[in-house]
């Protein structure tokens, strides 16, 4: 696991971090903090870590580069968004339509920059509010 910050951060989903820092404590998923890759080739890649470049024996690459809402399409359409930190976007709780009639947002962009706040589990209501609201 490369990760480019010191820690893992703390928008992770709740039930997921715990399993994952466990993993890294006992040894069974090698990490590297503050680092980044600076090239992948078809056997290797290329660390570039704290203490120097270090090649890594490799057999794919998955990007888990984590998720940020399309805020610029949002406020292009005109949704509005909360003068939040997290850009929060204005909707109605009991019906999920947004401040345009007939545009209703589900799932993880209701929370906007906090993306940790909704998930699979607690969303699957939102096509049921949505269906009852129109």
């Amino acid at each position: 696991m490369i990760i480019s910050k010191s820690t893992i951060r703390e928008n992770v989903k709740y039930w997921v971090k715990p399993d994952i820092e466990n993993r890294l404590k006992e040894g069974s998923i090698l990490s590297y903090f503050d680092s980044r890759i600076t090239e992948i080739s078809e056997n290797t890649i290329m660390v570039q870590t704290p203490n120097g470049i270090v090649e890594l024996e490799n057999d794919f690459v998955l990007a888990m580069t984590g998720y940020q809402p399309n805020f610029d399409f949002l406020e292009k359409i005109g949704i509005e968004l909360k003068n939040d930190e997290f850009k929060t976007p204005v909707y109605n709780e009991e019906t999920l339509e947004t401040n345009i009639k007939g545009i209703y947002l589900a799932g993880v962009i209701c929370g906007g920059l906090q993306t940790n706040k909704f998930f699979i589990e607690n969303s699957r209501i939102h096509s049921e509010i949505i269906m009852k609201s129109l």
